[in-house]
């Protein structure tokens, strides 16, 4: 019988469209979440309840109803995307949502009198935000965003239903033919692991060092 080392190098091929659709999604999502964080902390009611309302629609839907929605939904109103595009913009949607909780938990999260402080200093509303809001902000969303990111490599596998190339689509196609299929998803796992602990240690590391060199820890 074919053993699990054995299925570990062709699952892995999937590894590097796993690590490219997590990192487009998570950097577009960031992107995308400030404007969603900045709207949730408004002072106006309909912006704030706007941005409520579009963070609880997108985390409140499953993301593989977000991707068949996508992907087989919107041809019917003549938009088209190929998987990979839809894989892309179903899971930075998801992101854009979890990542403006974690912005408006940091901003939340500052020390009060933090802004009339930096202002005191003469700093300009820019400066404050720059030298003395963002690096804490910054310090309070890293764990957060750690964590968050190792989860999206492992349920990015999602994607595999529309035919994105990831490691779990390698798997399934590996399954099919593989004596013992059993054997296949326990390699599968395992190359998740080979990926996710190492970002976790890293991640431990890190968030003290960020920490201590802004002087928070």
């Amino acid at each position: 019988m074919t053993g699990i080392t054995d299925y570990i190098p062709i699952i892995a091929q999937g590894i590097s469209m796993t690590f490219l659709v997590a990192v487009i999604c998570f950097t577009a999502g960031g992107l995308l979440a400030v404007p969603v964080a900045v709207a949730r902390l408004s002072d106006n009611k309909i912006a704030r309840s706007t941005a409520a309302g579009y963070i609880a629609l997108i985390r409140g839907v499953p993301p593989i109803t977000w991707l068949f929605l996508i992907f087989y939904g919107l041809p019917q109103l003549g938009l088209r995307f190929s998987s990979f595009s839809a894989a892309v913009v179903g899971l930075t949607m998801i992101c854009s949502a979890y990542i403006a909780e974690f912005y408006r938990s940091g901003w939340l999260g500052m020390p009060a009198g933090q802004i009339e402080a930096a202002k005191a200093l003469g700093l300009s509303s820019l400066e404050a935000f720059r030298k003395v809001i963002a690096p804490q902000i910054f310090v309070i969303v890293l764990p957060m965003a750690i964590t968050y990111f190792i989860a999206l490599l492992k349920n990015s596998a999602v994607v595999s239903v529309i035919g994105v190339s990831d490691i779990t689509e390698k798997a399934l196609s590996l399954s099919r033919s593989a004596p013992d299929p059993f054997n296949v998803f326990i390699a599968a796992g395992c190359v998740y692991m080979m990926i996710s602990v190492p970002i976790g240690l890293l991640g431990r590391v890190t968030s003290p060092w960020v920490a201590r060199r802004f002087g928070m820890a």
